[in-house]
């Protein structure tokens, strides 16, 4: 995530864009290793229970529609309002069973993700009608129990819930706001493999969670003529029952239905668009594990363009608001060299296809969102929109593939997209020194005195997050040497990939390869106030 506020003056003025710290989300949206096809124009995530947020909805305008939109044929079902307590039933094994955690405990989420099992795969049936604004839609969940479990909890936003079954048998389900605890009729086993659907309807909301300094709430967004889905750190529960914290990561399939006339993008692979009447379901399928913030979707008037491919076979997709593919221009040609040179340096990518979207809302950056990385209008008026593309598209290896198990250790995030900004200067520009990087981010205008390492909630997306997070991995290049370094970079996509991983990991790693003791090096770097005193060679007393 990229966000742009005060200190992205300092892009235009300096012209380094990892300067620009406060960034927005970025999505990556999933497109077909063969290109899109459809009614479309083509020109190329067990504690404690902190505060939490109460959502608001976000109204928007109507856009013109060309047949109904379906509704779920379902029967009713009692959801209680209000949290009643839950019988623990002795489950089959003969073991007592218990609820499972319904809050990690994670201070910089409230009471978001859930314990007690572990999702699988989510499939959704998502039906839209932009007039209405009314989204139906039908989860399957496919998770594996890690306990006797007696109960668990689902995040949800807004939506009424019409049915809840857990192996094709009704669940007993109360609600607490955003929180769904579901009762199975059996208790579940520990190590099972159970399927759970949701079906629900309603206006979309957004989440009026916000994180750190973001300033916008998180998820789906209605407006005028389209729709899309990002946010960072919660998106999914807007839209679907989900375990809505990156640690619990998932294969998503979404099957979209929209009015005909418009287009429909999600993370994955288009895998087939099937017309009836005036609607059209589109099929994106995304394989590898997803953590839920990393979701995105788009539906309206987009044009889908053919961004190229990688050197190393990667496809290239890009989704762009219909009004803004002329004046974009070729702002998004590098995407394939980018993914060229950052294989040279991180190991292979790691999913089947990339491309950006750009929505004619302005949010202020970008979201790294799996596959398609999300941009607003505003790209435009980026000081370098290179910088931003490469931060994108260097998350995909360091926040996607491999992703933080709790929000306190964002840097390995940030840190790492922001430094992947100036990996790419170094490879594609002959001039670009280490030294003006340095000095051009220390002019940023923001303290950098502050934690990187568990920052704080309020300081999730702060300044030090990402300029001080990339400053530590160029340290530690300069520490080890390059060899050791890029080594220690291409293994930890490896050994973690499709997974979690914490600052612990990363530190031990870097021992482990350098055979060095780093101890102190990591607590001067991440969770020492000050600053060292240089850096490569310049002072960082500025």
């Amino acid at each position: 995530m990229r966000k742009f506020s005060s200190i992205a003056v300092c892009v235009l003025t300096v012209g380094v864009g990892a300067a620009c710290a406060n960034q927005a989300d970025r999505t990556a949206i999933g497109v077909d290793s063969e290109p899109i096809v459809g009614e479309s124009p083509t020109a190329s995530r067990d504690g404690s229970t902190p505060d939490r947020s109460v959502p608001a909805t976000e109204p928007a305008p109507d856009v013109a529609t060309t047949a109904p939109i379906t509704t779920l044929d379902v029967p009713d079902v009692a959801v209680t309002d209000a949290p009643t307590s839950v019988e623990e039933p002795v489950s089959t094994s003969g073991a007592e069973a218990e609820p499972g955690a319904a809050s990690l405990g994670d201070p910089y989420v409230g009471d978001f993700g859930n314990g007690g099992y572990d999702v699988q795969s989510y499939d959704l049936t998502l039906d839209w009608d932009p007039v209405a604004e009314r989204l139906d839609g039908v989860a399957r969940i496919v998770s594996t129990a890690t306990q006797d479990l007696a109960a668990f909890n689902l995040e949800l936003t807004g939506f009424e819930v019409s049915l809840v079954q857990v192996d094709g048998q009704d669940a007993v389900v109360t609600r607490d706001e955003d929180e769904l605890t579901i009762a199975p009729s059996v208790a579940i086993e520990d190590r099972t493999e159970f399927t759970t659907v949701v079906e629900y309807s309603g206006t979309p909301q957004d989440n009026e969670f916000v994180a750190g300094d973001v300033g916008r709430p998180s998820g789906w967004h209605t407006e005028d003529g389209y729709a899309y889905v990002a946010g960072e750190p919660l998106a999914a529960s807007t839209f679907h029952p989900a375990n809505d914290h990156p640690s619990d990561k998932a294969s998503f399939t979404y099957r979209i239905t929209a009015p005909s006339d418009l287009t429909v993008a999600a993370n994955g692979t288009l895998q087939d668009t099937e017309v009836v009447g005036g609607l059209t379901t589109w099929t994106f399928v995304q394989p590898a594990p997803q953590a839920t913030y990393l979701t995105t979707i788009l539906i309206g008037d987009f044009t889908v363009t053919d961004g190229g491919t990688s050197a190393g076979g990667t496809p290239v997709r890009n989704v762009i608001d219909t009004d803004l593919v002329e004046p974009l221009g070729q702002v998004f040609d590098d995407q394939p060299a980018m993914i060229d040179a950052f294989e040279e340096l991180f190991g292979p990518y790691p999913f089947d296809v990339y491309g950006s979207a750009v929505v004619e809302d302005s949010f202020g950056g970008a979201l790294e969102t799996q596959t398609l990385s999300i941009y607003g209008a505003d790209i435009l008026q980026f000081g370098d929109a290179q910088a931003v593309i490469a931060h994108e598209l260097a998350h995909q290896w360091f926040g996607n593939n491999v992703t933080v198990d709790r929000w306190e250790d964002i840097w390995l995030n940030e840190g790492f997209a922001t430094y992947g900004e100036a990996l790419w200067d170094e490879a594609s520009d002959p001039d670009f020194a280490y030294d003006r990087w340095i000095r051009g981010l220390l002019l940023a205008g923001s303290s950098l005195e502050r934690h990187v390492q568990d920052p704080g909630p309020g300081d999730l997306f702060g300044p030090q997050v990402y300029l001080r997070g990339a400053f530590t991995l160029h340290a530690l290049r300069v520490e080890v040497g390059d060899d050791v370094f890029f080594d220690i970079l291409t293994t930890w996509s490896q050994r973690f990939g499709g997974g979690n991983a914490t600052t612990a990991d990363f530190e031990a790693l870097a021992e482990e390869l350098s055979g060095d003791d780093l101890d102190d090096f990591f607590d001067d770097w991440l969770r020492t106030e000050a600053l060292p005193p240089e850096l490569d060679g310049v002072a960082l007393d500025v």
